[in-house]
């Protein structure tokens, strides 16, 4: 059923009164229940016991948390519309996240806040465009994704902006050389593609480099191209000049345990990328953690706003407080997702037209400013612009943690160490 409209002016009250809340501190409470409401439901696909798990758990909490908010905050309004989050484990498996998308769909629902990954992303695309179910990704980046009119929406920032924030800092380090090792998926290829062409076009060589399997676990065969190449830019412009670019998700764990044994590997500097960055499963193994350590492995990740804490802390706060790790920008766009979700259907009055729904989504993200700042989203439906915060792991008593090392705006194009 869908909901007879209320007046617009009473809508845009309802609207201001969700945007405010989104910026509060403390918990909320869901006082409201189901009654005569109309239930809609906002799915998540996540992978919450895959690769990227990290990000997958932060995204659930901060979705249910989020649903929380939104119930609370719409009690006072009287809006006739009560949310729940529906939520399924893609693994980040690009088969397991189509079945998933199609189970969301089976149970009503329209927007679905994921995938995680543009190989996920990818997979979905023409089901979603298909069957009117809209994608609101929070960590896809890839560039081939930036579709016109489409059914993905991504409230992060495309693989382009990211590899001005990676180029940025090998430039600072002096690095003149490269040798690029990319997962064979479509967000880390796009990274590393944009990669290699703003290194050549900064001036610095960028090796041949290697792809490597979705599936693969060994890497000995894949380390030794890699050991070439970098023993050749050694010998063009030296070791303090020489990196590998690594664009991975958490089988960079198994990639460090394999080179650090190797003292030529292990004397050059490694770069990552978003999907390494925070992840728990390279923070807790010790011989790969070691080895990030001991090659200064930072990456770049879309990075939160310290001028707009009093938005996002206390909701990472929360979403610490239930998913136990500490939440990145992505999962706080996902939290923002939920709340422009929640206002798309306030303004397109219920359930049941996806266009219209998708129409008020993006006009809802133009003038949505939340945890994660300004939402405005371009021709593509990807995030307009976004700042990047680079993470890299330090040794603190016995454990090794993530420290954030520095950040870029890449509006201004100014990178600061911490």
């Amino acid at each position: 059923m869908t909901f007879a409209r209320t007046s617009r002016s009473r809508l845009i009250s309802t609207v201001a009164l969700l945007v405010a809340a989104a910026g509060f501190a403390g918990c909320s409470e869901d006082t409201s229940g189901p009654g005569d409401s109309e239930e809609i439901l906002i799915g998540g696909l996540f992978s919450l016991t895959g690769n990227w798990a990290t990000l997958g758990a932060t995204s659930k909490a901060a979705l249910e948390l989020a649903v929380e908010d939104i119930n609370a905050s719409l009690a006072a309004g009287n809006t006739g519309m009560h949310f729940q989050a529906a939520i399924e484990d893609t693994k980040l498996d690009p088969s397991i996240a189509l079945t998933a998308a199609k189970a969301l769909k089976a149970k009503g629902v329209e927007i679905a806040i994921g995938p995680q990954s543009s190989a996920e992303a990818g997979a979905l695309k023409s089901y979603a465009d298909a069957n009117g179910l809209i994608l609101v990704s929070q960590s896809s980046t890839a560039g081939s994704l930036a579709i016109a009119n489409d059914n993905l929406l991504r409230l992060t920032p495309g693989d382009s902006l990211e590899s001005i924030a990676l180029t940025a800092i090998m430039k600072a380090d002096g690095i003149t050389s490269i040798v690029p090792f990319w997962r064979a998926d479509a967000g880390n290829q796009g990274l590393a593609i944009a990669t290699r062409a703003r290194m050549t076009a900064a001036g610095a060589t960028v090796s041949a480099g290697l792809e490597y399997s979705t599936t693969e676990t060994s890497f000995t065969t894949q380390l030794a191209t890699i050991k070439s190449q970098v023993q050749a830019s050694i010998a063009a412009v030296g070791t303090a000049k020489t990196a590998v670019a690594l664009a991975a998700f958490d089988e960079a764990v198994n990639i460090f345990k394999a080179a650090a044994s190797d003292p030529v590997l292990g004397s050059v500097k490694w770069y990552g990328t978003d999907g390494v960055a925070l992840s728990t499963a390279l923070e807790n193994d010790v011989a790969a953690a070691a080895f990030a350590v001991k090659v200064g492995f930072a990456s770049p990740i879309f990075g939160l706003d310290d001028t707009n804490s009093a938005k996002w802390a206390s909701v990472a706060a929360r979403i610490k407080a239930k998913a136990g790790i500490d939440p990145d920008a992505f999962a706080l766009a996902v939290y923002d997702g939920a709340w422009l979700a929640a206002e798309a259907y306030l303004f397109t009055g219920g359930k049941g037209n996806p266009t219209q729904l998708r129409s008020q989504f993006t006009t809802a993200a133009n003038s949505f400013f939340g945890a994660t700042g300004a939402t405005s989203l371009n021709a593509a439906g990807d995030r307009n612009n976004g700042n990047f915060d680079y993470f890299a792991l330090s040794l603190v008593g016995s454990a090794y943690d993530w420290k954030r090392v520095g950040q870029f705006n890449t509006q201004t194009a100014v990178l600061r160490r911490q």
